[in-house]
């Protein structure tokens, strides 16, 4: 299902950060952020345009586009990275460092920002481009499979 993709029409890159909450022996939680660099995707951010138009202040404010032969990495290692589902993938995989999902939820920054530690709050004090997934569409048929992803 690997389309051949236009470089010029998927110039952009986007840092999805996953969140897991972990339990150790002694029931102490820690989040954990899985975060993977999408090299090649195409990211439009339309909020004042879709507010005019549906007069809905909630409306998306971006639209990525992430083409199925999308070359993901590990933000940290640098490492391929292989898409999952996030429910019958993500959530029963135990080693979460070779594969990436995203789902509602997910929080991504246009461009590579890797910061292991970082809460969507920090990363909007410093960046100008987070969101947070509302609905992952896959569009896997024709000439182009994808996932449109909305977020605000």
């Amino acid at each position: 299902m690997n389309a051949v993709r236009d470089p010029t029409m998927f110039p952009h890159t986007a840092t999805l950060y996953q969140q897991e909450t972990v339990i150790d022996n002694k029931l102490n939680e820690t989040t954990v952020n899985h975060i993977t660099v999408l090299h090649g995707v195409l990211l439009i951010a339309s909020k004042a345009a879709n507010v005019r138009a549906t007069g809905l202040e909630g409306a998306d404010a971006v639209n990525l586009h992430i083409p199925f032969g999308v070359k993901a990495v590990d933000g940290v290692t640098g490492e391929e990275k292989t898409y999952v589902d996030p429910v019958e993938g993500w959530k029963k995989e135990q080693d979460k460092s070779k594969v990436w999902t995203i789902a509602i939820g997910t929080v991504f920054v246009k461009d590579r920002v890797v910061l292991p530690d970082a809460t969507r709050t920090v990363l909007e004090l410093g960046y100008d481009d987070v969101y947070q997934v509302t609905k992952v569409d896959k569009l896997d048929f024709g000439g182009m499979p994808h996932w449109e992803v909305g977020g605000n």
